[in-house]
């Protein structure tokens, strides 16, 4: 099992990984732009293929379903010590924590936003891609959720709540209500932006003085 490194570390990325990065980009371009122009349901994994310019043993090795790359895929969240050793690193600020475990089972904290905005294009015009990408992220969300629940569980000194089940899942909501705070910016670039915790701390703050 691969180490999870959280996104406050330092991480110089190499070559294979900005290949990497550049290859799951294509895809996801490919992908949206298809269903933006024939519709979710006619869209094949072998036209994905086609026009990011990639062989289907290629497209599997980055995504399961050809759902998954038109609204992105679920994040596999590591389970156990792993996961709950990146808690663990922020124990007063259990979102913060999930945060950063979001970003270390994604392995990178990279956002591209020509993907982000081609998505909120396709959302906004094919309700099916708003039903796919709300299951799409329910998955990720459960898995936090769990995790997050253990995580309570073992370390109850550290609860702000009664009930674990209602901390972690309000903890998972404001994680994702941060990164969908964020996406309106992430949109406005072409190119992979950088998602860090300057972005988690200044939309707390900014949720802190909305509610008083």
């Amino acid at each position: 099992m691969r180490r999870v490194q959280t996104p406050n570390e330092p991480k110089p990325e190499g070559l294979r990984a900005r290949k990497r990065r550049a290859t799951e980009n294509a895809i996801e371009t490919s992908a949206v732009r298809l269903a933006l122009d024939l519709g979710v349901e006619n869209v094949t994994v072998e036209a994905i293929c086609e026009r990011a310019d990639i062989s289907r043993s290629t497209f599997f090795n980055y995504f399961s379903s050809r759902d998954y790359a038109i609204v992105g895929r679920a994040i596999s969240i590591p389970e156990g010590s792993e996961a709950l050793s990146v808690l663990d690193s922020s124990p007063d600020n259990l979102p913060l924590g999930l945060f950063r475990l979001l970003f270390a089972a994604i392995g990178h904290s990279h956002v591209n936003g020509e993907v982000a905005r081609l998505r909120a294009e396709l959302i906004a015009q094919q309700p099916s891609a708003g039903r796919l990408t709300i299951t799409s992220l329910l998955e990720s969300s459960f898995q936090l959720v769990s995790t997050a629940v253990l995580w309570l569980h073992q370390h109850p000194e550290h609860a702000k709540l009664d009930s674990p089940e209602l901390e972690a899942t309000l903890a998972v909501n404001l994680v994702h209500g941060v990164i969908t705070a964020r996406m309106t910016e992430w949109m406005t670039s072409t190119d992979d932006v950088t998602a860090d915790e300057s972005d988690f701390v200044r939309v707390m703050e900014q949720v802190r003085r909305l509610i008083g």
